[in-house]
C-alpha cells in the first residue's frame, strides 16, 4: 500500500508537470532572451501572438499528443486514489487500470516530445534560438510518468 501512495505522489507530480509544460510559453528562447515561444503563442519583447488555425505540424502533433498524455495522467492518478478505497469497478483492477494508463501517458509524453524535438531541433542554429525551460520539463514530465508506472507495477505485481 506503501508503494502505491508514493506512486499516486509521483504520478500526481508529473501531471502537474505536464500542464506547466503544455500550458506555458517557454518550449524555445531566443538568445538574447527577448523573444520566446511555446505550443500556443510566440512572444517577442513584450507583445505576444498566438498561433491563428494556421499552425505548424509539429506543434499540433506536440499539443495533440500531450492533451492525450494528460488525459492518461489523470486517468492514473485518479486510479491510485480509486485503489485505496475500492479494488475493483466493475472487473477492472483498478490499480491496473492506473499503471496502465500511466505508461500510456509516459507514451503519449514521449511521443509529443520526440516530435517537437525531431523537427526544431534542426532549426535552433537557423533561428538563433535554444530550448527553453517548459521543453525540458516536458521531458521531466515523460520520465516520471515512466518511473511512477515501474514503481507502480512492481507495486501492483508483488501485492496480485
Amino acid at each position: 500500500m506503501k508503494g502505491l501512495r508514493i506512486a499516486a505522489c509521483f504520478s500526481f507530480v508529473s501531471l502537474s508537470l505536464l500542464m506547466i509544460a503544455l500550458t506555458s510559453d517557454y518550449w524555445i528562447v531566443a538568445s538574447d532572451g527577448r523573444a520566446y515561444g511555446g505550443l500556443w503563442q510566440e512572444c517577442e519583447d513584450a507583445l505576444c501572438v498566438s498561433y491563428g488555425v494556421d499552425v505548424p505540424g509539429y506543434i499540433q502533433v506536440t499539443r495533440d499528443f500531450l492533451l492525450l498524455g494528460m488525459v492518461a495522467g489523470t486517468v492514473s492518478f485518479f486510479g491510485f486514489c480509486a485503489s485505496f478505497f475500492q479494488t475493483h469497478i466493475g472487473s477492472f483492477s483498478t490499480k491496473r487500470l492506473a499503471v496502465w494508463a500511466c505508461f500510456a501517458a509516459g507514451v503519449c509524453s514521449m511521443i509529443a516530445m520526440f516530435a517537437y524535438t525531431g523537427v526544431y531541433n534542426d532549426q535552433i542554429v537557423v533561428y538563433g534560438t535554444w530550448f527553453g525551460w517548459s521543453f525540458g520539463i516536458g521531458w521531466a514530465s515523460f520520465i516520471l510518468f515512466l518511473i511512477t508506472g515501474g514503481l507502480a507495477y512492481k507495486t501492483v505485481g508483488s501485492t496480485a
